[in-house]
């Protein structure tokens, strides 16, 4: 049994389905992947209609028999906006015995729609991206991934990874979310390792629940906001390194950075409307995930900063 390490003439028959692996855009010879501590992520083309495909292969130690649950899980909300790669199949060996004995690490793998577009991360960190994003810009997808992270809490569920990274930008009017393996159904047990969510991200008073709660994106959300709605004004820009705005909080700020960032998000959520920066300031300065604003609470504000701008 050969261990699984595809070549660009590799091919997985998947439900009679062919799919072929393609290559990366500046190495052409070796495969398109992306990888991350839990797992690589394989692009794939169905042959049949040449649709974009992903592959998510988990890394030793984070295989196990509950992804084939949560896969099931995580599929109810397909429907949803901002959760196509919800649609999703588990391989398993009893579904797919003959693909698994060729290539047994694919055993609980995960096939899924693969979303084309940037990340939030990945578009703070493209300087020209950064030099042409407008205020209206900022304002329109604000209100896009709030309407998207609003539905999700209406619906009864936490993404509980929001971040830069996990979050990509169709157009202002159309977002995605990924990583959605960590998804709480609210009311559910707890899974072993509830989710701390991303650096820059995690709330300063988190307990042993993680984000694996009713308002578990709230704070997350909120930041992830902030950045959208701020990060047109050039002088953030400037204040800011790395892919978050808030990678560091007060523990290290002896050059003040942070202090003037701060102040420079403020103003410019003012500016917007007095009342996003309301928003901000009640999370940012919150002592638990639960005085955090609610999502439809930041919709209705940034409706309301639509019609008066």
């Amino acid at each position: 049994m050969a261990e699984f390490s595809p070549m660009l003439s590799t091919t997985l028959i998947i439900d009679g389905v062919s799919y072929g692996f393609l290559p990366h855009p500046v190495l052409p010879d070796e495969v398109y992947k992306v990888v991350r501590e839990q797992a690589t992520t394989y692009q794939l083309r169905r042959k049949a209609d040449g649709t974009l495909w992903a592959l998510k292969v988990s890394s030793p130690g984070y295989r196990n028999p509950q992804i084939e649950q949560k896969t099931y899980q995580i599929c109810r909300y397909a429907h949803l906006p901002g959760l196509q790669i919800a649609r999703r199949t588990c391989l398993t060996r009893f579904k797919f015995p003959d693909l698994l004995s060729l290539y047994p690490d694919l055993e609980y793998a995960v096939l899924m729609p693969w979303i084309e577009g940037k990340t939030w991360a990945g578009c703070m960190d493209d300087a020209a991206s950064s030099a042409s994003y407008t205020r209206q810009h900022a304002q329109e997808l604000a209100l896009t991934v709030a309407h998207a992270l609003w539905t999700l809490e209406a619906n009864h569920i936490t993404h509980a990874d929001i971040a830069g990274d996990n979050i990509i930008i169709i157009n202002t009017r159309c977002v995605e979310l990924i990583d959605l393996e960590n998804l709480y159904e609210h009311g559910s047990p707890l899974p072993e390792q509830p989710s701390r969510g991303w650096q820059g991200y995690q709330h300063r008073n988190m307990d042993a629940r993680g984000n694996c709660r009713p308002e578990g994106d709230r704070y997350a959300g909120a930041i992830l906001l902030t950045e959208i709605l701020t990060w047109w004004k050039p002088l953030i820009r400037a204040l800011t390194d790395g892919d978050a705005l808030f990678q560091i909080r007060s523990e290290d700020d002896s050059s003040g950075v942070l202090m003037r960032r701060l102040k420079a998000v403020r103003s410019t959520l003012r500016e917007i409307s007095p009342g996003l920066q309301y928003l901000f300031d009640q999370a940012w300065n919150s002592p638990d995930f639960a005085v955090c604003p609610d999502f439809a609470t930041w919709v209705m504000y940034l409706l309301d900063a639509r019609r008066t701008s």
